[in-house]
């Protein structure tokens, strides 16, 4: 029997060793409080960036209501209802040059010489018709153009008094400040003080000494001379003075006397209408004696006499809509909150109207985020099932890293392999004479929605593929092990059990993977187009191709350009308020999934 050989009675394990300790606390208790200040601090953070994004966007409402009112009592409302027809003639004037255009361009391919196609297209019937129709709607636009101009010039004087009203509850609490016994003169005051002087000093025709005993006044000033006894009595009348010359210069304005000579004239309003239809009407028959020897530019001919005929049937509701149209309808702040969330313009810097509409800019997002889940969603998800399941060691360890090295790639390369190469590729590719089939094709734009929905889709697929087989991964293995007892291959069991298992994960992991699609920005800056309209779904499979906008785009170009505090500047918040409620219900319902559905779980 082997006998083995005593410890010695001084050595201890070393878990009975004393601990060292740095300011009272062992290595336990430290990391224990790091990582719990570091959940702390994490926690703060959020909360600071939440509280900042609400406080900024909470006024936008209010702002937005304020506009919308002015809107309405300054009579700008009711010439955008008269604009309305001036818009749809200028809509009939636009096709009429498309028509006229690819007349001519079929004149080329027929190979007819310039001066041939110029005989046609200049031929006296041919200047009566698209030249005719250009030129009737010049009294139009000259009425609604007088009606525009007085509505700015409302609005600008009502916001110019507003201003000054505001200037001078500043210079109230100016005076009153300076008035106080204790009051004592800053940089700021003292130089105040010397422009002041000067001012009255050139404006004072009374007296030469007066005039030069200020103006000698306000060089010491400059020059850092001590404050005398009056020079704050003196500083309150020159401030009071100023009060009173803005004050003059705020001109009374009564919203009902200015929207008189707006609303007025609506019969001769009707009458105007009833002579455009006339000119018109004359105009379009005229087509008639040009031949212009194609079947499809009689057939557009055609159906731009019946988009006139619509275009005339609008005149009695359009007047219809004037006459009812009332200056003291209440604004709500709800109607506020609806022209934002369901507006479909947004329009900044406008002479007439800014307009804050979420639609065009949430519906870019989407399509966008819908073409990048096509793609995304097979590619990630099949490849962890591929990876975790099927492939073999080396495919794994080479196929894995490959993957998940995408989401290192920073974003703004991507955009610039977008706008470079990716949207150059497929324009030129739509312009191939086999491609021509393609209804939408050729492409005109490079950079639209496919182009940043694909690259969007490369950056989302590394997410939704480490979080998917993370998903896979959980599965138990007595689930595979039982399956393929009893007989089942390798491959029944990973589509029949072990996908359908981890399928709320999968699911998740899809749903995150579109989190981080929605709120990317640069990629969609640089490669959507940023054109801010709604997308046309009547265009079918072409709407993808269109250039689009998107939330975080918007917040990402205009932000750096307005106005701390302003109307603009908070709408830009609100949107991102949008961006965040719907990262929150995308993580929330991620999470509900995920214990819904979870069968490895309670």
């Amino acid at each position: 029997m082997v006998t083995l050989p005593k410890p010695k009675e001084s050595s201890k394990p070393t878990f009975s060793q004393r601990r060292a300790l740095f300011l009272g606390q062992d290595s336990d208790s430290i990391i224990k409080k790091f990582f719990g200040s570091s959940a702390m601090v994490a926690i703060l953070v959020l909360g600071l960036i939440t509280i900042f994004l609400f406080k900024e966007g909470a006024g936008f409402v209010q702002l937005y209501h304020k506009s919308l009112k002015e809107y309405r009592l300054s009579g700008l409302e009711y010439v955008d209802v008269l604009k309305e027809q001036r818009d749809g003639y200028t809509a009939l004037t636009r096709y009429l040059n498309d028509v006229k255009a690819d007349w001519i361009n079929n004149l080329r391919a027929e190979g007819l010489p310039q001066s041939e196609i110029n005989a046609r297209v200049m031929s006296p019937e041919a200047k009566d018709f698209f030249f005719g129709y250009m030129r009737a709607g010049g009294e139009l636009r000259g009425f609604v153009k007088k009606k525009m101009d007085l509505g700015i010039t409302a609005r600008d004087q009502h916001t110019t008094n507003e201003n000054l009203r505001e200037t001078l509850g500043n210079y109230t609490e100016r005076i009153a400040a300076v008035s106080q016994p204790d009051f004592t003169f800053s940089d700021a005051d003292r130089a105040k003080y010397a422009m002041r002087l000067r001012e009255y000093s050139r404006k004072n025709t009374i007296s030469d000494e007066i005039s030069e005993a200020y103006g000698n006044r306000a060089d010491a000033m400059q020059n850092g001379a001590e404050i005398e006894a009056n020079d704050r009595g003196n500083f309150v009348v020159l401030l009071k003075d100023e009060y009173q010359d803005i004050e003059r210069s705020i001109q009374p304005l009564d919203f009902s006397e200015t929207i008189v000579p707006i609303t007025e004239g609506q019969e001769e309003y009707r009458k105007l209408l009833g002579r455009l239809k006339g000119k018109l009407t004359a105009v379009i028959v005229s087509a008639d004696a040009i031949d212009f020897e194609n079947a499809k530019i009689d057939t557009r001919i055609a159906r731009f006499k019946e988009l006139n005929e619509s275009y005339f049937n609008e005149f009695d509701n359009h007047l219809e809509k004037l006459a009812n149209w009332d200056q003291a309808a209440p604004v709500s702040v709800w109607q506020a909150l609806g022209a934002f969330i369901g507006g479909k313009d947004w329009v900044t810097a406008s002479d007439q109207q800014d307009w804050y509409g979420l639609l065009p800019l949430l519906s870019g997002s989407l399509l966008i985020s819908a073409i990048a889940l096509f793609f995304a969603v097979p590619f990630g998800v099949g490849a962890a099932i591929y990876v975790n399941q099927i492939a073999g060691s080396i495919e794994r360890n080479l196929i894995k890293p490959y993957i998940e090295f995408v989401s290192a790639i920073p974003s703004v390369v991507i955009g610039f392999f977008g706008v470079v190469v990716f949207g150059e590729a497929i324009r030129l590719l739509s312009q191939f004479d086999a491609m021509q089939w393609v209804p939408f094709f050729p492409v005109q734009e490079r950079l639209n929605a496919f182009t940043a929905g694909c690259l969007l889709a490369l950056m989302a697929i590394p997410t939704i593929f480490t979080l998917a087989e993370d998903a896979i991964n959980n599965v138990p293995r007595h689930s595979k092990e039982a399956s393929l007892a009893m007989g089942a291959t390798p491959l029944q069991t990973t589509m029949r059990v072990i996908v359908p298992t981890s399928l709320s994960g999968i699911i998740s992991a899809i749903m995150l993977g579109f989190g981080r699609v929605i709120g990317e920005t640069m990629v969609v800056l640089l490669c959507a187009g940023n054109r801010i309209k709604i997308p046309d779904f009547t265009e079918g499979l072409g709407v993808y191709f269109e250039p689009v906008h998107t939330m975080t785009g918007i917040i990402a170009q205009e932000m750096g350009e307005v106005v701390h505090g302003s109307l603009h500047y908070r709408a830009l918040f609100m949107v991102g308020i949008v961006l965040f409620f719907i990262s929150l219900l995308i993580n929330y319902s991620a999470q509900w999934v995920v214990k819904r559905y979870s069968k490895t779980g309670d």
